[in-house]
C-alpha cells in the first residue's frame, strides 16, 4: 500500500473517529498557554515551539493507540500528515476564536446603545 492510500483511510479514520480526541488535547494545551499571561501575540501562537508541542500531542495520541496505518508511513509523510492535523485546527480555533471576538465587541456597542 503507497502513502497515499494510508493517508486516504487515515484521512477518514481521523475525520469519523480521531479529530474530537485529537483536538481536545490541542485545546488543552492552548489553554495551558493562556492561563499563563494575560496577553498573547498571534506570533506566540505561531512560534517554533509551540508548533512542536502541538505535533507531540498528535503523535503521543497516535502511540498511545498504536495506531497501526500511521506506523505504516514513510516519515516524511507521517511528519506531513501530523502538520496538517496542527494546521486544520490552528485555522479552525482562529476562526473561533474570532467569532467569539466579533459578537463580544458585536455585544457591547448593541449595551452601549441602550
Amino acid at each position: 500500500m503507497t502513502d497515499d492510500d494510508l493517508l486516504t483511510i487515515i484521512e477518514t479514520d481521523y475525520r469519523s473517529r480521531h479529530m474530537y480526541w485529537i483536538e481536545k488535547r490541542l485545546n488543552k494545551r492552548l489553554e495551558k498557554w493562556f492561563r499563563k499571561t494575560d496577553e498573547i501575540d498571534i506570533d506566540d501562537l505561531l512560534a517554533k515551539k509551540q508548533i512542536n508541542d502541538l505535533q507531540i500531542e498528535v503523535f503521543a495520541f497516535y502511540n498511545k493507540n498504536d495506531y497501526e496505518p500511521v506506523t505504516k508511513l514513510s516519515p516524511e509523510a507521517y511528519q506531513s500528515w501530523i502538520s496538517s492535523i496542527v494546521t486544520g485546527w490552528a485555522v479552525r480555533k482562529s476562526v473561533s476564536v474570532w467569532s467569539k471576538i466579533k459578537m463580544a465587541s458585536r455585544q457591547q456597542k448593541n449595551n452601549a446603545i441602550k
